[in-house]
């Protein structure tokens, strides 16, 4: 029976079914979602107690004027459609660490960490990465999502990347989407930047995207 909360204010609500993970493959999960969508279509979304973020495909899609399915205060949101990497902010393009998988079923957050030369708003922390080891040791302290910006920004979402578990493939196949092929850093320099930090910070960093 469809909950008495309507539509207006919420977004749009879409059934997902998670067909990659064995253990939720045959159960359909209703999600909120800011912005429309089709069955068929692929999305990331939280799922599961820690909420991690895994790909899901939209089998229904409510009518616009339709009641919401069950009381929106428990509804989980999509997070973003596959393939999206990219935001606008003000007159500026910014870029996701969002979406790159970590480990056979998982993918990164989005809204956590973004990349690129926007001017933050709307509790967006700026962070300035003129290199990646000071700028990644201020994302440590950092609540909610930043910004990264300067000279360093792409190699610092890169290291962040691969901190998090990101093969080094997935790493440069984004990096030359956003246009910063030359940002991956070498495996040494990736093993010394690591070496720099303490297992616990190494752990809560990989925690930031995962």
């Amino acid at each position: 029976m469809a909950h008495a909360d309507v539509r207006r204010g919420t977004g749009w609500f879409a059934a997902l079914r998670f067909a990659e993970d064995e253990n939720i493959a045959d159960r359909v999960y209703w999600y909120r979602a800011a912005f429309p969508l089709n069955v068929g279509e692929k999305v990331f979304a939280p799922v599961g107690t820690h909420d991690g973020v895994q790909r899901a495909e939209v089998v229904r899609v409510l009518a616009d004027d339709a009641p919401a399915p069950y009381d929106v205060r428990f509804l989980k949101s999509v997070s973003a459609k596959c393939g999206a990497y990219r935001r606008s902010m003000g007159e500026a393009v910014v870029f996701e660490t969002g979406g790159l998988p970590y480990d056979a079923k998982r993918f990164t957050r989005y809204g956590r960490v973004l990349f690129g030369d926007g001017v933050p708003s709307g509790g967006i922390t700026p962070v300035r990465a003129d290199a990646a080891e000071p700028a990644l040791r201020v994302l440590l302290r950092t609540e909610g999502c930043a910004l990264l910006t300067g000279a360093c920004a792409a190699r610092t979402a890169a290291c962040l990347w691969r901190l998090t578990g990101v093969a080094r493939g997935e790493v440069s196949a984004r990096l030359a989407m956003c246009g910063a092929d030359g940002a991956l850093p070498s495996e040494a320099e990736q093993a010394s930047l690591s070496e720099r930090f303490s297992g616990a910070e190494l752990a809560r960093l990989a925690r930031i995207l995962q």
